[in-house]
């Protein structure tokens, strides 16, 4: 069984639409769907946004569901100059960029106690997001493999941005995904993060998200569908 989460309506509710045989277990507040997607066993749900709701599911997901792999599906703005609207970025590996102690002798993004700030992805999943992309991407749109940057904030201005940039150079960031990279690596359990562009997360974000967002979080998610389908 594969699990899948999403933090926003949006961001699962093709792939709900999609599943067949499901029956939902509530568990910790959150809905967790099961289901099967082209015959693959999955469970879905909906963690809400930021870090600790995320960290949250993914425990309950891991502990409590026969999981042999996490995806998490959704969008994030584009940090990469490569990186553009529509495109998909698909994690090699995840950090916490808002996450600073520096001042015990740790960089930043790393959980002190740790020995690196970044959580590799599955080399599998990724092999798999990558067959599915050539199927899920839009006509003229890209993927990208490499790291993306997870903190508590919604990015959107080109200070804050470049801060990010030029401490881990990753393709894009979000809200999610490298809290639930660090409940799979203790428990280790395969993970890879799926994410659209929605915004550059850069002054124009707060006009692009609610413009793109819908459309790029179907492209994520078709894409997630083509992994677990194959």
């Amino acid at each position: 069984m594969i699990g899948i989460i999403g933090a926003m309506e949006v961001e699962v509710q093709g792939i709900l639409e999609q599943m067949t045989d499901k029956t939902t277990r509530t568990i910790g507040g959150l809905d967790f769907h099961e289901g099967k997607i082209g015959g693959a066993p999955v469970v879905v749900v909906k963690c809400g946004i930021g870090k600790v709701n995320a960290a949250h599911c993914a425990s309950i997901l891991v502990t409590s569901f026969d999981v042999a792999g996490v995806i998490n599906t959704g969008v994030a703005g584009g940090i990469n100059p490569h990186v553009n609207i529509g495109d998909v970025a698909i994690s090699n590996d995840l950090v916490q960029h808002d996450v600073e102690a520096t001042e015990f002798g740790y960089v930043t993004g790393q959980v002190p106690g740790l020995a690196s700030p970044y959580f590799a992805a599955c080399k599998e999943l990724i092999e798999k997001a990558k067959t599915a992309a050539k199927d899920a991407l839009p006509e003229g749109k890209k993927w990208h493999v490499g790291r993306i940057a997870t903190g508590d904030q919604f990015i959107a201005s080109r200070r804050a941005k470049d801060a990010i940039w030029e401490s881990h150079v990753p393709l894009c960031t979000e809200m999610e995904g490298a809290a639930i990279a660090q409940v799979c690596m203790l428990t280790a359990t395969p993970f890879v993060a799926i994410r659209a562009i929605s915004d550059k997360a850069d002054g124009t974000a707060h006009e692009d998200f609610p413009t793109f967002m819908e459309e790029t979080a179907v492209t994520s998610a078709k894409l997630v569908m083509g992994m677990v389908g194959e």
